[in-house]
């Protein structure tokens, strides 16, 4: 029997068919906490002091600088993917910067 089975197209075999790897909690963990270091970011500069277009700005500004540095350096597809100590490191970075930006957005509403 070499065709769909009980009605499946064939599209959706390819995709969760043998040897497809599919996504773990931990992949979607994962991208969940790269989001939130993004939405940190954002926050952050939206939370600053100044004009709307100038804070909208900023926000937009450090998500795209975050997204490049992700997409250089850490992404599965990055052009300079990092390994080892240097990968540890820069996620370290990476999130200790979101963690820093949720905390000051936070602080600052607070007052």
């Amino acid at each position: 029997m070499n065709g769909p089975v009980n009605g499946a197209t064939d599209t959706a075999m390819s995709v969760a068919g043998p040897g497809a790897t599919g996504l773990t909690a931990l992949d979607v963990a994962a991208f969940a906490a790269e989001l939130a270091v993004y939405a940190a970011a954002a926050w952050w500069a939206w939370r600053r002091p100044g004009r709307r277009g100038a804070r909208l700005a900023a926000a937009v500004g450090a998500v795209a600088v975050l997204a490049v540095l992700w997409g250089r350096f850490a992404a599965p597809t990055a052009d300079r993917p990092l390994h080892g100590v240097a990968r540890v490191a820069f996620e370290v970075c990476w999130f200790g910067v979101g963690a820093a930006a949720a905390l000051r957005a936070y602080r600052r509403g607070v007052r």
